[in-house]
């Protein structure tokens, strides 16, 4: 019994539009091994060497504590972040009677501003946790599929100075260039809170 060619070319019509599914589908998901970082998709727009490329884990933003520091939810468990590379100015401290320093609050609302509601990536560097127990780590972003360091983004606009803290020294180049624009353009703390 031979096929009717109706029927032939429905068959090849729909075999045409499933390759064309499985071909989109594997642009935008991507190789496996490359794509995903502990069940977290990265965007596929980001060009190699410019986003996260150590130990990545996934977290959600709990609670902002200041300009650098942040408690996120990883796997179910709370844990303190304190960003790499960076140092914000210090807040309020009631316990200790301190009063907040210039562009402290300013600083956290822009932290804020970055990291509430988004999900994180943190990339360690080479410490794993600093002396008061918080996790030391490169905080990223990625709400447009576009990488953005969020201590790089801070500095940028002046909120929080590029600190250097060996052996976690992985992106201080471009912290470093980030604070020399913000310092050339007067931004943030280095406008408002200069002397």
């Amino acid at each position: 019994m031979t096929a009717r060619p109706e029927r032939l070319l429905g068959i090849l019509a729909v075999l045409a539009i499933a390759a064309v599914a499985v071909a989109v589908l594997a642009v935008v998901i991507g190789p496996d091994d490359e794509a995903v970082v502990r069940g977290t998709p990265l965007p596929a727009s980001s060009p190699v060497g410019e986003g996260p490329t150590g130990e990545l884990e996934s977290a959600v933003v709990v609670r902002i504590a200041d300009g650098d520091t942040i408690t996120v939810e990883i796997d179910g468990r709370r844990e303190r972040v304190r960003y790499v590379g960076v140092d914000a100015p210090e807040v309020a401290n009631a316990e200790r009677g301190s009063p907040a320093e210039c562009g402290a609050d300013a600083a956290t609302d822009a932290n804020r501003a970055l990291v509430e509601g988004v999900e994180l990536t943190l990339e360690r560097d080479a410490t794993d946790r600093d002396r008061f127990g918080r996790l030391l780590r490169h905080v990223w972003v990625a709400p447009d599929g576009e990488w953005l360091h969020v201590g790089e983004a801070l500095v940028v606009d002046g909120w929080v100075e590029a600190r250097s803290f060996p052996p976690d020294t992985l992106h201080d180049a471009r912290l470093d260039r980030a604070e020399r624009t913000a310092r050339a353009e007067r931004a943030g703390i280095w406008g408002a809170c200069a002397g």
